[in-house]
C-alpha cells in the first residue's frame, strides 16, 4: 500500500531560493518537491555510508599504465583475495598504454573503503576514485521509486546479478 504524502511548508527566499531553483533546473528535477526529496535522500545516504558497519555499494574507477611493472596482475590478485566483495570488474583499453578499470564492490562501508584504498594505492595507478552509496533504500521502497515504474522485482534482480557474476571475479571487455 502506498504511503500518503505529507505536505509541509518551508519558508525560503532571496539568493538561497534563486540558487536552489537553479540547482533544480541543472539537475532536471521537475519541481521543488522532487528536488527536496532528492536532497533528503542524498543526506540520508551520506549518514548511512559514514557508518563503517553499514552495507554499501562502491564503484572504483582506476586508470593505469598497463606497462607499469605487473600492475594488472597486482590488481587482479587483490580482487581475487576479496571475492566476497568484488561483484564485477570491467577493463577498457584507453590507448596503447593506458587502461580504465571499473570495479563494483559490495560489503560493509569500512571493508569497501579498505579494499578501495588498497586498489587505488597500488603502485602504478595514475588515478583512482571511489563512489559509495547505501546498499539498501534509505527511505520506504515505494517513496524512493515514486514515478519510477519497471517490471522486475529488485530482490530477484539482485539474485540474478549474483548468478551472472564471473566465476573468477573480474571481466575483461575490449
Amino acid at each position: 500500500m502506498k504511503e500518503p504524502l505529507v505536505r509541509f511548508s518551508v519558508a525560503i527566499g532571496g539568493e538561497l531560493l534563486r540558487r536552489f531553483d537553479q540547482y533544480r533546473e541543472n539537475h532536471r528535477y521537475p519541481n521543488r518537491s522532487e528536488a527536496v526529496r532528492g536532497l533528503m535522500r542524498d543526506a540520508l545516504i551520506e549518514e548511512v555510508i559514514d557508518r563503517e558497519d553499514s552495507e554499501a555499494m562502491g564503484v572504483i574507477t582506476l586508470i593505469y599504465d598497463h606497462h607499469a611493472g605487473r600492475i594488472a596482475e597486482r590488481l587482479t590478485e587483490l580482487q581475487h583475495g576479496h571475492l566476497e566483495q568484488v561483484v564485477t570488474t570491467t577493463h577498457v583499453h584507453l590507448d596503447e598504454r593506458r587502461c580504465l578499470e571499473v570495479i563494483l564492490l559490495r560489503g560493509s562501508t569500512g571493508r569497501v573503503r579498505e579494499l578501495a584504498d588498497k586498489l587505488i594505492g597500488t603502485k602504478g595507478v595514475e588515478t583512482g576514485r571511489l563512489v559509495l552509496t547505501a546498499a539498501s533504500p534509505v527511505s520506504g521502497h515505494r517513496e524512493l521509486h515514486a514515478g519510477h515504474e519497471h517490471s522486475h522485482d529488485h530482490h530477484e534482480h539482485d539474485a540474478h546479478a549474483r548468478v551472472q557474476k564471473p566465476e573468477h571475479g573480474h571481466h575483461h571487455s575490449t
